[in-house]
């Protein structure tokens, strides 16, 4: 499991994310309670934090740093590592089909 990410708002107020099989994931401890949040909009909600405060804009840069990080995760490409012989002929259910000249195709598997 990885190693959670923590901001902390103030003394009282502290903010952890990680991601799970579902996605990214908050727990916010703060107000005498913690909370497990999927949404930032939500946690932002649960903490009421106005506008043009420091620990706004913190936690906006935080969520925006935690977004870009994510996207360039989801950006690399699957293809990375492959040589360009095995891209060229694939591995896919082209490769796999059986045409009617083959001896195996009408052949069936009993189990």
């Amino acid at each position: 499991m990885a190693k959670r990410e923590r901001l902390h708002l103030s003394q009282y107020t502290v903010i952890e994310t990680g991601k799970d099989w579902n996605g990214r994931y908050y727990i916010v401890y703060g107000n005498n309670a913690s909370v497990f949040m999927r949404c930032p909009k939500e946690v932002r909600k649960w903490l009421k934090l106005p506008v043009k405060i420091p620990q706004r804009e913190a936690y906006d840069s935080w969520i925006a740093s935690l977004e870009a990080a994510d996207a360039s995760k989801k950006s690399k490409p699957v293809e990375e590592g492959m040589s360009e012989e095995l891209l060229a002929t694939g591995f896919g259910p082209e490769v796999h089909a059986l045409d009617e000249s083959d001896p195996n195709h009408a052949t069936r598997t009993i189990i």
